[in-house]
């Protein structure tokens, strides 16, 4: 019986006596700080990534693109005018236009922008190539005849039908385009390069 009391005593005193810190587990209040930690960053980083995605305004982007396209475009026309080659300004045209689209859309690096900017760029180089020949057409004729730069302009696909000249018309546009391109595979590799660093 005394043996039975004792055994009794000291499994007392063993449930009586506190935990060590060493052995003492975490309380529940504690890990469940930790889940809601983890999964609030979690979801912090995938909202900051939404907004990052949701940020590119691509409407303003062609706007912006489309009216640096056209500075460009301007620079190519005048520098048509002088007799020079104009296509140095394809590369310029590209650049401008590209920085258009970064600057309304708010997004640096973006390939769907990089891909726009081009299509405008093209879009610009070939109406200053047809408004530069026009405005050739214009002052070749306008002392010999009542013509107006608008007339000229609508006489313009006339005048393509010769072999000789719409060659140079094409020669032109291929430069501008093949200087355009070395600006476009720049900013694409670019632009994949910070996209599968952003993956990561």
């Amino acid at each position: 019986m005394d043996n039975f009391e004792n055994y009794e005593n000291e499994q007392a005193r063993e449930y009586a006596e506190p935990m060590s810190a060493e052995t003492e587990y975490p309380s529940s209040d504690y890990q469940a700080d930790a889940a809601n930690y983890d999964y609030q960053a979690a979801a912090t980083a995938v909202a900051g990534q939404e907004v990052k995605k949701e940020h590119e305004n691509v409407i303003a982007g062609i706007v912006g693109a489309f009216l640096f396209a056209l500075i460009g475009g301007g620079l190519y026309f005048v520098i048509y005018q002088f007799g020079y080659i104009a296509g140095i300004c394809g590369l310029v045209t590209v650049v401008l236009s590209t920085f258009g689209y970064q600057l309304f859309s708010g997004v640096k690096g973006s390939v769907k922008g990089i891909v726009i900017a081009i299509i405008m760029s093209i879009l610009a180089i070939v109406l200053a190539e047809f408004l530069g020949l026009s405005y050739v057409i214009y002052n070749e004729f306008k002392s010999t005849y009542d013509i107006t730069f608008f007339d000229a302009v609508r006489a313009t696909p006339d005048f393509l039908t010769d072999g000789e000249l719409l060659t140079s018309f094409i020669k032109d546009l291929l430069i501008a385009f093949a200087l355009g391109a070395v600006a476009s595979i720049s900013n694409i590799h670019s632009a994949i390069a910070g996209a599968k660093a952003n993956r990561r």
